[in-house]
This record gives structure tokens, C-alpha cells and sequence, in this order.
């Protein structure tokens, strides 16, 4: 359907020998090493819509200030506007998930290798350290050039449907990620069974502090400091969306044992509400460095902003989704009433935030942010 480029075939190895001294690592490793390969590549994914999402955006505002309707460019449109406010929104926001992950993969890389003295065997341990974020660097890059692109399309009108034009081939193009390198619906589920599988071998304690919050559903609150600056607001933020994230798997796992597994609706709820926590975080921190070295940040202020308010929206409503399949009558108003608490944030003009964004990206006919 897309991707003309790739050359998609079947290769068979029939009494196929490798030679000893051709081995990737030791005999028996290969499968773990699959396994590495198949991290790095939802690691490059994440990373490689990012350019398709930039061209497709630079396409549509383009477009936005060359078409006119009614005597107008469609680009003063407050309608469009959102549209392509959204589409940056969600690149920034998932570009900083990919910085983010990088640079904590790099680092690791450099300590390993110092530790053990090989490249290569600290190159598999590091990107498979990171195998939960790789996880949700693909998803959630996945669906956001599948948004950015289908919004291109409408941005474009009926000329957005026409062979001629570039968004209908980034259109096509943007489908198969998010079946490639494990399809959405594996990787969400990998998302929350890693975390938990690697909670239960020590590596972190995830269950202790889930417990606490469960024991204290009544003594919950957003936790609001008074007189807390802009990013220690966002912050408190996210760390009430990870209590809210701890809750449900302690509840669900109390509820379930064993099989949760089986309840893929259950942690597709938690998967979200763990992938958005991510990606607004990275964004903060990225938001907050850049606050200390360019000066004004305000229009980043505005995407953060955003992007906080419409996860605490996912958060709350997965949460919500998730106590309704494990809850008893006796828990269920306590459970409500934390994840209430727990996603609650400040009302903000959304709108007058996202005309700011648009009109910088109008006003450049091009990506710069």
C-alpha cells in the first residue's frame, strides 16, 4: 500500500552453517539478541517518523497559505489552526520522548562498555535495559505521524485524496508503522508486563509504593504546594499521574493475579496512561533545559501546557476505565475520588495556546520549533 522503496520479499535458509568465528555473541544467545534487535529498531522507529511528520507538516501549512475559501486563506481559520497546533503539539512531544531515551541509553552504553570492556555485549544490555521506553517510543511515534499525516490530508481538502499530491503518499507511508517491529497492540502490552516483570525481580520498587497509595485511597489529594513555580507544577503533575499509574496495578493485580494477563483491555488502560505519562514528562524536562539556556520558552510553554491538560484528560479517563473492570462496590467511590484528585489540573486557555503555536508555524510557512 506504501513504502514503494522497500523492497519486501521471503528469504529461505535452507542447511544454512555459520562458521564459528561468524557467531553474534555466544552459542544459545541468539534469540536474546533477536530480541535486542527488535528494541533498537522500535528505538530508530520513534526516532525515523519524525521526519515524516515534519514534512507533512511543512506540507500542509504550505498549503494552509495558498488556499483560499471564501476569499480567504484557510490558514486564518481558528478550526485549521487547531489542526496544525496539534500536529506540532504531538511531534514535540514525541521528540522529546526520543531525545530523552537516547541520551539515557547513550550514557549507559558509555558505562557498560567501561564495566565489562565490550562495545557490543554493553550495546545489547543498555538498549535492552531501556525495552519499555523503546516499547512506547513506537507507539506512540506510530500514531502520531499516522494523526499528523491523516490531519495533512484534510488540511489539503480533496486535493489531500489526489496522486499528485505528497500527503497522499505520506498518508500510505505512515500505515505500516504501526504494524512493523510488533504491532501497537504487542508493544502496549509489553509496555506494562516488562515494568511489572522487571518490578518483580528487584530492579525497582513498583509494587511497595503502589501499596501505600492503595492503603491511603482516602488521604489522597493533588498534593498543590503553595507558591510552586511553573515546572514544579508540571512536575507534581506527573508524579500524581504515576501515583494514579500505581493504583490501577495494584488494584488489578489484586483483582486478577495471574490473569491479568489475559485482561489486555485492563492493561491496555494502564499501557496509555504509562506511554502519555512518559511522553509529558520528557517533554517538561526538555521545556524546563531549554527554559535555562534560550531565554523565552513561551510558545514551548504553550505545548506543554497543552499536552499536560489533554493527559490528565487520558489519564482520568483509562483510570476511570480500568477501577470499573477490578473495583468492588465497597472501593470503587475511594477509587474514584483519588483518581480524581490524582488527575486534576489547573483549566488553561487551550485555545489562545494553540492559535499562538499556529500562528509562529504560519507565519514561518515552515517547521522551526
Amino acid at each position: 500500500m506504501g513504502i514503494k522503496g522497500s523492497s519486501t520479499a521471503q528469504i529461505y535458509f535452507n542447511d544454512v552453517k555459520v562458521p564459528v568465528e561468524n557467531l553474534l555473541g555466544k552459542r544459545g544467545e541468539g534469540f536474546r539478541i533477536a530480541l535486542s534487535i527488535l528494541h533498537m529498531g522500535r528505538l530508530k522507529l520513534g526516532a525515523n517518523v519524525i521526519g515524516a511528520a515534519k514534512k507533512a507538516i511543512n506540507d500542509s501549512v504550505k498549503y494552509a497559505n495558498e488556499r483560499k475559501q471564501f476569499g480567504v486563506l484557510i490558514s486564518t481559520f481558528g478550526a485549521l489552526k487547531h489542526k496544525m497546533a496539534e500536529q506540532v503539539i504531538r511531534l514535540f512531544a514525541s521528540e522529546s520522548a526520543v531525545y530523552r531515551v537516547s541520551s539515557d541509553i547513550d550514557n549507559l552504553m558509555k558505562k557498560m562498555t567501561v564495566d565489562c570492556g565490550d562495545y557490543g555485549r554493553a550495546s545489547i544490555e543498555a538498549i535492552s535495559h531501556y525495552a519499555v521506553e523503546a516499547a512506547i517510543l513506537k507507539v506512540v511515534g506510530s500514531e502520531m505521524l499516522d494523526f499528523v499525516a491523516d490531519e495533512a490530508v484534510q488540511i489539503h481538502g480533496g486535493m489531500g485524496y489526489s496522486a499528485e499530491m505528497d500527503v497522499e503518499r505520506g498518508y500510505r507511508d505512515s500505515r505500516i508503522n504501526r504494524i512493523f517491529e510488533g504491532t501497537n497492540e504487542i508493544n502496549r502490552l509489553l509496555v506494562v508486563d516488562t515494568a511489572m516483570k522487571r518490578a518483580m525481580k528487584g530492579e525497582f520498587d513498583l509494587f511497595g509504593e503502589a501499596e501505600k497509595l492503595y492503603s491511603g485511597l482516602e488521604t489522597i489529594t493533588d498534593n498543590k504546594i503553595n507558591g510552586e513555580s511553573y515546572f514544579q507544577e508540571k512536575s507534581r503533575y506527573i508524579k500524581n499521574f504515576k501515583n494514579a499509574i500505581l493504583i490501577c496495578i495494584h488494584g488489578a493485580s489484586k483483582c486478577f493475579g495471574k490473569g491479568l494477563i489475559s485482561e489486555q483491555e485492563v492493561l491496555n488502560n494502564i499501557a496509555e496512561m504509562m506511554m502519555e505519562s512518559y511522553v509529558s514528562e520528557s517533554l517538561t524536562l526538555r521545556v524546563e533545559k531549554m527554559s535555562l539556556t534560550n531565554g523565552n520558552v513561551s510558545l514551548y510553554k504553550d505545548m506543554l501546557d497543552v499536552n499536560v491538560f489533554d493527559t490528565a484528560s487520558i489519564i482520568r479517563k483509562s483510570a476511570l476505565e480500568a477501577i470499573g473492570s477490578f473495583s468492588t462496590p465497597d472501593s470503587c467511590t475511594s477509587l474514584i475520588k483519588a483518581i480524581e484528585n490524582l488527575s486534576r489540573v489547573e483549566c488553561i486557555n487551550v485555545k489562545e495556546a494553540r492559535r499562538r503555536i499556529a500562528d509562529k508555524l504560519i507565519e514561518d510557512n515552515t517547521y522551526k520549533f
